[in-house]
Formats: C-alpha cells, sequence, structure tokens
C-alpha cells in the first residue's frame, strides 16, 4: 500500500549546491517527485544567512522509520552536524512533514506529525499549499489552500519569504 509523503527541505549553506543533491537522491530513492517552488527566508531563531525552503511529495511503501533514516543519511551525507543546536546553520534540513494522515507525539527517533512547523511558518505551508491545496491536514481538517489563506490574514509576517528561481 502506498503512503502520501510531504518532506520539508531547508538548506543554508552552500544552499543551491545542497538542494539540487538531494533532491537527486531523494528522486532516485522514491521516483516521482512532485516539487514546490524554492523559497528564501531568514533564519529563524539564530542570527545566520537566508535559507532556501522548498517541500516534496511522493508515495512509498516504505515505512515511516525506513523513510525518517533515508532522510538522515542524506543529511549526513550533505555534512549535517548531528549535534548540532536546533536553531543553528545547516548545510541540509530534512523533515518529515506528513506521513499519510498519521498523528502521533515524536517518539523513539520518529518525528511528530504532523510536523507543527506547517502551521507555524510561512516557508513551510506556502509551498505545502502550492503542491497540494486541496489535501487536508490530518488533525485540523482544513486544506492547505485555506490554512494558507487564514495565515496570510492574521500573519503580520512570520519570516518573509521570497520565491526564488533553481530549477
Amino acid at each position: 500500500m502506498l503512503t502520501p509523503v510531504y518532506l520539508g527541505l531547508g538548506s543554508n549553506l552552500e544552499r543551491e549546491k545542497n538542494i539540487r543533491s538531494a533532491l537527486q537522491q531523494l528522486n532516485a530513492a522514491f521516483c516521482e517527485l512532485r516539487v514546490s517552488k524554492v523559497y528564501e527566508n531568514e533564519a529563524v531563531g539564530f542570527a545566520g544567512p537566508s535559507f532556501f525552503n522548498l517541500v516534496v511529495a511522493f508515495e512509498t511503501e516504505r515505512s515511516l522509520a525506513q523513510v525518517v533514516s533515508l532522510c538522515k543519511d542524506i543529511e549526513r551525507q550533505h555534512g549535517r552536524a548531528t549535534q548540532a543546536p536546533r536553531f543553528s546553520s545547516k548545510t541540509l534540513d530534512i523533515d518529515v512533514l506528513l506521513f499519510g494522515t498519521a498523528i502521533q507525539p515524536a517518539h523513539e527517533g520518529l518525528p511528530q506529525l504532523p510536523r507543527a512547523e506547517i502551521i507555524e511558518q510561512a516557508y513551510v505551508l506556502k509551498p505545502l499549499a502550492e503542491l497540494s491545496p486541496y489535501v487536508q491536514h490530518p488533525e485540523l481538517k482544513q486544506n492547505f489552500a485555506d490554512l494558507w489563506r487564514d495565515f496570510q490574514a492574521k500573519a503580520l509576517v512570520h519570516g518573509i519569504i521570497r520565491e526564488v528561481s533553481l530549477f
């Protein structure tokens, strides 16, 4: 059975190189990636270079643990420091945003699902709404297009984002 998966990718060190390389590796592993536009935003929670962020979607028969393990391997191959502080510069950050309709707290090395940043950060919600506007958030039962519209209406600006062209 195929499970729809959404990943958030970000980089603020050698951004273009790391994002392109990660997409090649993810495509080799999962095939038929759907890829959002790339957005640039200021670092959140620390002073550092701006990030490139995007969302990719695919379907897989792999388990959540297998997807997380593969993403961590790709991060390490791109020089990601495993013990770096959460709010710090990153060569590559890959987060599982959604794994089907799973709702779970973080546990035993597996992430919280759905990822909280979906409704907290423009750089996650905008590309997700662009890629899958009519998919529903598993907990909120609102589609991502509506969540993005609501976010824009009430946000003073949770991190200014702008589209950049990589492809």
